[in-house]
């Protein structure tokens, strides 16, 4: 009892379905009329499937065999069974081939595990069924001990000791009735235990199934690697081609750059030239600019000779004032004689006229010079605009040359001009000289005829006429000096434009210069340039030369990798071979597990049957007892009964000995009825283990086995009541016969 006890206990501490209650003090004792409750459904049953229904009973013999096919439908995966599943793709690349080795050892060892489980339920099973025969054979001896009694009814003694025994058989039958509940208990918690290995079962089941998917999916995936592989070296391929077609392509185009470069080289070395050509140009210009700078110094050299001319005019007019004081002089001798002053003054007249007719001469001649002078002021301004023009051309350099010539014959123009002016000159001074020889003419005129009033006014007024003419002269002599410092400031003029033309020519050559530094600062940096580009033309061969050797050297890193990566395929294809051998070794433990499962299925229904059986057996044995207990009680009061009659008169004998042998039938009767059932009850008990050992159950119909058992007890008992009344009718004649034999000895006796 205590070693059952302890197992139950340990039972009850394994299951994970159970309440705290019956995890801490075991299910409470069932009354005999009750119907038992129906116990917890753990969370596997409600994963899994349809409950057993409470109609099914387990003797029913309309169940089938489960087919492997049924087993399989059975097991049907979390997927389909309400379990939202994980899609496949996304368990398969979580579970790598390891993890499914650690999968599989773990389920292993869960069926290892269900399997000792299942080999401990069996021994407390053959000890359940030992100690149910012990309760058989303690109530076949209480009937054979009330088959005595029922032989020796007169023994009081022997009724008491019956009635021990049977308080004891009582007690017996009340603890073994407790053993049953608790073996009940515990044949449920096994039933939830074996239901939790049979979930634990699928669920490595389908962890097989998930591990066959995710090998397929491996294998789909190795296919896919090796597409890959296969890509990859056609991509690197095509790299490579791509890879060569971009060198060649480079080096074409460095090639084009080392021409163009040549080209730039040799516009460098054009540049040049033409750098050289312009120094010598530039050196041209600058003797021409040297040989401006002479002819303007030779014009300041002109200017101050025209100066000095002036000034050997002013001491000739000096001159001439001294010669008409010597001609006044002479003029006083002159006067002295009237006749020859008279035709003296008419051949001055004529003089004066010539003279006059010399002066409009000289004043057509100095018309005739202003003219010359404009054309030269016009001639000198087209010389200014063909200078601007030569100097605004950088490439009339020619048209410099030109200009040059022109300037020189410009000033040889004004050279000669300056000669002109020279003769000019020389004419005033004549003229000048001879008005000095006019003026001391008349002074001497005027001294001869201030005595002579009268006779000199006709001279007097002619006197004035030739001072008014003189007067006149004076004026046209300082007509001409106007002129002359016309000239003179036509000639600072011209300076001045020389001067001008000469700063345009430095401002030119300074130009010229700067020109010559920034095509010399262009040369240089064309030259840096080239240098530069050649460096970078010797860099980027460099730099391709490199990248060839890198290209090389990613091409040899990536047949590395494709031989890696083959290798690596070679060892998933091993691993996936070695997975398959697992699988399918898998898949015969899982073959081989079912079968031991569906003979510990059938095992477990033989069991609940006997149980079951057992449970009616000790149901009739109690209804027995008590029958029996109220029938010995009335045996007894029916004795003492009896013994109080015989002390009655004699007369009473007879109604008294058919009164005892009535009331001796009674019980007679009953305990043979007793001994009907109890004979009836064995006989169903047989029959229903053949009926019941014919019946077998499916795995889902486990869990709900506690409600089918109280249906079946209800069953059985209502069966066991009906059993003995049709076992009394068809045995109440041989019975009859028996009494009947009974009661002639008790009457011979």
């Amino acid at each position: 009892m205590q070693a059952s006890k302890t197992k139950s206990g340990s039972a009850e501490a394994k299951s994970n379905g159970k309440p705290e209650k019956e995890k801490k003090g075991g299910t409470p004792p069932t009354p005999k009329d009750s119907k038992p409750r129906k116990p917890a459904v753990p969370k596997a049953s409600a994963a899994h499937g349809t409950p057993r229904s409470a109609e099914k009973s387990p003797g029913s013999a309309d169940r089938k065999v489960p087919t492997p096919k049924a087993a399989a439908r059975l097991t049907t995966p979390p997927e389909k069974q309400g379990k939202p599943g994980k899609p496949p793709q996304e368990q398969q690349s979580a579970k790598p081939p390891q993890e499914l080795q650690a999968q599989l050892a773990a389920v292993q060892e869960e069926l290892m595990k269900a399997k000792e489980q299942l080999v401990e339920k069996e021994k407390e099973k053959g000890k359940v069924c030992e100690e149910l025969e012990r309760a058989k054979k303690v109530a076949d001896e209480a009937n054979a001990k009330l088959q005595e009694a029922e032989k020796f009814p007169a023994a009081e003694s022997d009724v008491e000791s019956v009635q021990r025994k049977l308080e004891s058989m009582q007690s017996q039958q009340e603890a073994d009735a407790d053993v049953l509940r608790s073996t009940v208990e515990q044949l449920e918690k096994a039933r939830y235990e074996l239901a939790d290995a049979i979930d634990a079962k699928n669920e490595a089941l389908s962890q097989v199934d998930d591990a066959i998917r995710a090998s397929e999916v491996k294998a789909k995936e190795i296919e896919l690697l090796t597409t890959e592989v296969k890509r990859l070296k056609e991509l690197v391929d095509t790299k490579m081609d791509g890879k060569t077609r971009k060198t060649a392509e480079r080096i074409q185009k460095l090639e084009a750059e080392n021409s163009t470069l040549k080209l730039e080289l040799e516009k460098a070395k054009a540049a040049e030239k033409k750098v050289v050509e312009l120094e010598r140009i530039v050196n041209e210009l600058k003797s021409d600019i040297d040989y401006a700078k002479t002819s303007g110094s030779k014009s300041q050299q002109l200017a101050d000779e025209w100066q000095k001319k002036a000034q050997l005019l002013e001491v000739r007019l000096e001159e001439a004032d001294q010669s008409n004081v010597l001609k006044s002089e002479s003029w006083n001798s002159v006067m002295e004689e009237l006749d020859s002053t008279s035709s003296l003054l008419r051949d001055k007249e004529s003089k004066v006229a010539a003279l006059q007719d010399k002066v409009r001469f000289l004043e057509d001649k100095v018309a005739r010079q202003k003219e010359e002078m404009d054309l030269w002021g016009e001639r000198a301004n087209a010389a200014e605009k063909e200078a601007t023009d030569l100097w605004a051309e950088v490439e009339g350099l020619r048209s410099k040359l030109h200009a040059a010539e022109e300037k020189m014959e410009a000033l040889n123009g004004d050279k000669y001009a300056s000669s002109e002016i020279e003769i000019l000159t020389e004419q005033k001074n004549q003229l000048a000289d001879e008005l000095e020889a006019s003026k001391d003419e008349l002074d001497k005129v005027k001294k001869a005829m201030e005595g002579l009033a009268s006779a000199l006014q006709e001279m007097s007024v002619e006197s004035r006429e030739a001072q008014e003419k003189y007067l006149l002269k004076q004026d046209e002599i300082e007509r001409a000096q106007a002129q002359v410092e016309e000239l003179s400031t036509s000639l600072k003029n011209a300076k001045e434009n020389y001067e001008v033309m000469i700063d345009e020519a430095n401002y030119e050559n300074v130009c010229l210069t700067k020109s010559v530094e920034r095509l010399e600062a262009e040369a240089k940096s064309a030259h840096e340039e080239w240098h530069s580009k050649e460096l970078s033309f010797v860099s980027s061969i460099k730099n391709s030369e490199e990248k060839i050797v890198a290209i090389r050297v990613q091409m040899d890193r990536t047949l590395e990798l494709v031989k890696d990566k083959e290798n690596e395929n070679t060892e998933l294809q091993e691993k996936m071979q070695h997975l398959e051998a697992q699988l399918l070794e898998a898949n015969k433990i899982r073959q081989e597990a079912r079968a031991e499962t569906m003979q510990w299925k059938e095992k477990l229904l033989d069991k609940e049957n006997e149980l079951q059986n057992i449970k009616q057996e000790n149901d009739d044995l109690l209804a027995k007892e008590s029958a029996a207990s109220e029938k010995i009680k009335d045996l007894s009061s029916q004795i003492a009964n009896a013994k109080d009659g015989t002390i009655d008169c004699n007369t009473k004998e007879e109604n008294n000995e058919k009164g005892d042998t009535e009331d001796d039938d009674e019980p007679v009767v009953v305990v043979a009825k007793m001994w009907e059932n109890s004979k009836s009850a064995d006989y169903d008990s047989s029959k229903e283990k053949e009926n019941d050992g014919d019946s077998q159950v499916d795995l889902e119909s486990n869990k709900g086995d506690a409600t089918v058992d109280s249906s079946g007890l209800h069953s059985t008992k209502n069966s066991g009541s009906t059993s003995p009344t049709k076992h009394q009718q068809h045995k109440k004649k041989p019975l009859l016969k028996r009494f009947s034999g009974l009661l002639k000895k008790k009457s011979e006796n």
